[in-house]
């Protein structure tokens, strides 16, 4: 089976390069190996929208006062919604080639496969979890992971189509909430205020590792980087 080449956590440099530019020079690494390469990182203060958070009318207003306040707003490459991040949040990145004509029929088997590995990193914790879409949480999907209902990971696709069909790369991502759930929804909510919308999320939508274990995000990230490297992680051949 594929195996990922686990890349340093500062491959993902914000200091030097956007939030897209960074995932983009992922895909390039995954096309340049052409293999699997995947990327364990803390985050940092500050929020991550997809880019048709671009068209909001207020959306230049608030990224600035947001930004002014220690919260800069990142764009990403893939769509949802918003990400609120933290040094409690630990991020996933897998960058690897795909054949699909129909990469919308395909992604299901794709997320499959990294909700298994998730499971596995939460399982290490002793934390049971399950899959499903959690109404009233942040950048809400099918495929959250939940523990008693509640989000405790999300995960997000980007599909970018090599030079010949139906050859693509994936990037598949998930923030995982170490701690700080409460506060991170807060921060999503700060965002959407700022933005003049009515949307607001449930702080009891979401939890967080160190409600169930004595783990810090740096514990977390550890756990995710042994899981990779001894070959816990695989992805789709088709």
């Amino acid at each position: 089976m594929p195996r990922f080449t686990l890349l340093p956590a500062d491959s993902f440099d914000l200091d030097r390069h956007d939030w897209a530019s960074n995932e983009q020079r992922l895909i390039d690494a995954s096309v340049q190996q052409q293999g699997g390469v995947a990327l364990v990182h803390c985050g940092c203060d500050g929020i991550v929208v997809p880019r048709s958070y671009r068209h909001k009318p207020s959306f230049a207003a608030a990224r600035a006062a947001l930004a002014a306040d220690g919260l800069p707003v990142h764009i990403r490459l893939s769509g949802g919604g918003v990400v609120p991040q933290s040094p409690a949040t630990v991020n996933l990145q897998l960058a690897y080639p795909a054949r699909a004509t129909h990469p919308a029929v395909a992604a299901e088997q794709h997320y499959r496969h990294l909700c298994a590995l998730l499971q596995k990193l939460f399982a290490a914790f002793a934390i049971p979890t399950d899959y499903h879409s959690v109404p009233g949480s942040f950048c809400d999907g099918r495929f959250n992971l939940t523990v008693g209902g509640r989000k405790i990971a999300g995960t997000a696709q980007y599909w970018q189509r090599r030079a010949a069909p139906p050859q693509h790369t994936v990037l598949a991502s998930a923030v995982i909430i170490a701690a700080d759930a409460g506060a991170l929804t807060a921060r999503a909510n700060r965002l959407e205020a700022a933005l003049h919308s009515p949307q607001r999320y449930r702080p009891d939508s979401t939890t967080a590792i160190a409600d169930y274990a004595a783990a810090n995000a740096e514990a977390v990230a550890a756990t995710l980087r042994d899981l990779l490297q001894n070959g816990a992680a695989t992805w789709p051949e088709t």
